[in-house]
């Protein structure tokens, strides 16, 4: 009895599974159903149009490195070294007459006219003191006056340097009367206190000079002679240091005692001035 239902539930089972076939066999021995056929597109896609490669931001330098400082080359022997270049400047222009020190220069003024022949020469002894001597020929009174320069600039008036002036002179009158029949000789000691005014311009310098001289005469009784006198005076470079102008100036000429044309009168001068740099 078992082995009657043991049959029968092995047929029920042999009934209700499904059949498989095998897969059929390939010439060269392989199954055809396990190679798969190559895939077919139906619509290909189009190429791809390549883009311009899109511009990337450039990365910041990495830092440099600093270079060693170079070993200095060694220095060649005195004797080779070549002789430095030197560029030649123009003197600056300097004057005897106005109110500008020479600041440690030394310069030379000769002056011709009417009716006067000097010379002064002087040297600065400091930025600004300048010191030198001068003589000076009044050829219508034939009086000679010999002495020293003192100059000494003060505070500027306006637009004008100004500067002190003062000059000590020994006074000789050799008696001349070609001009002047009241002169005779005579001799004795000036001073003579002054001030400049100047002022320079593109093209030179302009100078108002004051003068007080007061002459103290020695012969027979004495006398005094007393001559202020005012003057206006222009230089300009010429060259290599020299320099041209004109001074013209107006004065009065009183005296007491025994002096040598003692009579009142006003005196004028027109000279022509020449002036030199020294160094």
């Amino acid at each position: 009895m078992l082995a009657t239902l043991s049959a029968l539930h092995l047929l029920l089972l042999t009934q209700a599974a499904p059949v498989v076939p095998f897969p059929p066999v390939g010439p060269d021995g392989g199954d055809e159903a396990a190679q798969p056929a190559p895939p077919q597109q139906e619509n290909p896609p189009l190429p791809r149009k390549e883009s311009a490669p899109r511009p990337t931001a450039a990365l910041p330098a990495a830092p440099e490195t600093p270079a060693e400082p170079a070993e200095p080359a060694p220095a060649r022997p005195a004797e080779q070294l070549p002789a430095p270049r030197t560029i030649p400047t123009p003197p600056t222009q300097l004057s005897l007459l106005s109110a500008e020190p020479l600041g440690g220069g030394s310069a030379m003024l000769a002056q011709a006219g009417w009716s006067q022949l000097s010379f002064l020469y002087a040297q600065g002894i400091t930025p600004q003191d300048d010191l030198g001597g001068f003589v000076d020929l009044d050829w219508s009174t034939t009086e000679l006056h010999l002495g020293v320069f003192y100059r000494h600039p003060f505070r500027a008036v306006g637009p004008f340097a100004m500067a002190g002036r003062f000059e000590l002179a020994w006074y000789k009158d050799f008696g001349g009367t070609w001009f002047h029949d009241s002169n005779h000789e005579d001799r004795g000691l000036e001073a003579n206190p002054g001030v400049s005014l100047s002022q320079r311009t593109r093209s030179g310098i302009v100078s108002i000079i004051g003068e007080v001289p007061l002459t103290l005469t020695l012969r027979a009784d004495r006398g005094i002679l007393f001559r202020p006198r005012v003057s206006l005076a222009y230089e300009a470079p010429l060259y290599d240091g020299y320099t041209l102008g004109a001074r013209v100036g107006i004065g009065y000429r009183g005296g007491a005692g025994d002096a040598p044309i003692s009579g009142s009168r006003a005196e004028l001068t027109f000279l022509v001035v020449g002036g030199y740099r020294v160094f």
